[in-house]
């Protein structure tokens, strides 16, 4: 059985992560959105085909609900093509867009919980879209353990845990969505990873009971 030092996190979103950018990916979508700044809707297309996956899931790990992170998503790329005349090309797009995500996820979160007629089952729903994404059942069965302690954690740890270790985003790159200091994120950071692992450790200890 796994342990919390061992958590295969990135099982979670291995099609939707990006890899680090280097100086001629950074060029090159410098380039495209340029393009997108001159009215290429054909750019922004492209700028949007880059991004979605890492928008949606941002949104997603929010929400816990793939229709409401959807239209995030969607609503995010929106703003960001309003704004997009007077984004500096200096700054890191990937950084901007998603905090852009983040914020909405997070007002739509407030609302949804203000509204007490919203059903309040879509932890389901969340963990078998994230286990249609392996066909392995012992993955599927770890991603929905993760899912069961990662759902019960507040927001505050939960959202920068996801954004580093989940989908792979730098400290700097969190700090930046975040809005926060450096230092805090690496503080967040480690209480949630403690945070993490004692509702690990106790939901293994309940399955261990429970089949004996």
């Amino acid at each position: 059985m796994a342990t919390a030092q061992s958590m295969p996190w990135r099982l979670f979103c291995a099609e939707s992560s990006a890899e680090p950018a280097d100086q001629s990916d950074r060029s090159e979508e410098r380039a495209v959105l340029r393009r997108a700044q001159a009215g290429d809707a054909d750019a922004f297309g492209e700028v949007v085909r880059r991004h979605w996956k890492r928008a949606f899931w941002t949104a997603y790990d929010v929400l816990y609900d793939h229709d409401t992170a959807q239209d995030v998503a969607q609503e995010a790329f929106v703003k960001a093509h309003r704004a997009l005349q007077s984004y500096d090309l200096d700054r890191d797009f990937a950084s901007w867009l998603y905090r852009i995500v983040l914020n909405l996820a997070i007002d739509h979160k407030r609302r949804r919980d203000r509204d007490k007629s919203v059903p309040t089952d879509k932890v389901e729903e969340m963990m078998d879209a994230r286990r249609a994404m392996v066909e392995d059942e012992d993955k599927a069965a770890t991603i929905e353990r993760v899912e069961t302690v990662l759902e019960g954690m507040p927001e505050k740890y939960r959202v920068p845990l996801t954004l580093k270790d989940i989908d792979g985003l730098s400290v700097e790159e969190v700090a930046r969505i975040l809005d926060v200091s450096y230092s805090t994120v690496r503080w967040r950071l480690h209480k949630a990873r403690e945070m993490f692992r004692s509702r690990w450790k106790r939901l293994l200890r309940r399955e261990e009971r429970s089949i004996r």
